[in-house]
């Protein structure tokens, strides 16, 4: 009869912690988009009268969930499990890159990725392998890209590595400052590349 009691008291009491447990609230997660501040300001370059296709730009597997990542420099990567992407970051990137190119080289009739024309053109290729804050406060964008021409040659082609130091701790100021060292330091410099590729 003991151990039927006791077997009750604590099942009782395995039911009452699962849902205090379950009661618990967890701190919400806070979601992120990266943006283009200084899309306004831009300075147009010429160039001669042409099509490019932005492929969706190509980022590392361990970049494409929704957990904004920590990397060591021993390569430990911490996810955030409460500070998140609002939206995947290849998407956000090809659009947002997207937009400033179309700004800067506005001779250039600019195609998504699925927005085809009939006729050959030329592609543009990004691949990203990092895009990063580290625990000594600073931000990595690694990687590299390429234009191809209609006719299948290589037409321009660079990598970037860039650094930038965080002003302040806080994924925002993280966020920041990747959106404005990836339109800066990579972005503006591929774009007077490309501009070189094909003046007027």
């Amino acid at each position: 009869m003991n151990m039927m009691i006791y077997g009750r008291v604590f099942l009782l009491a395995l039911i009452g912690w699962m849902m205090t447990g379950c009661a618990t609230q967890t701190p919400p997660s806070k979601e992120y988009l990266l943006m283009d501040t200084g899309l306004s300001n831009v300075q147009s370059q010429p160039t001669k009268a042409m099509s490019v296709q932005l492929m969706p730009i190509v980022v590392a597997n361990y970049l494409a969930s929704s957990e904004i990542v920590l990397v060591t420099k021993q390569g430990d990567v911490h996810r955030s499990q409460s500070n998140l992407w609002a939206e995947p970051l290849s998407p956000q990137l090809t659009r947002l890159t997207q937009q400033r190119l179309e700004k800067t080289l506005p001779n250039i009739t600019w195609f998504g990725g699925q927005r085809l024309p009939s006729y050959a053109i030329a592609l543009l290729n990004i691949e990203v392998d990092a895009f990063y804050a580290d625990l000594e406060g600073m931000i990595h964008i690694v990687g590299r890209w390429q234009v191809i021409s209609a006719m299948g040659d290589l037409s321009a082609s660079n990598t970037f590595d860039v650094k930038s130091a965080l002003k302040s701790d806080g994924y925002s100021t993280m966020v920041q400052t990747l959106s404005a060292s990836w339109f800066d330091q990579v972005i503006d410099p591929m774009a007077q590349e490309i501009a070189q590729s094909f003046k007027e």
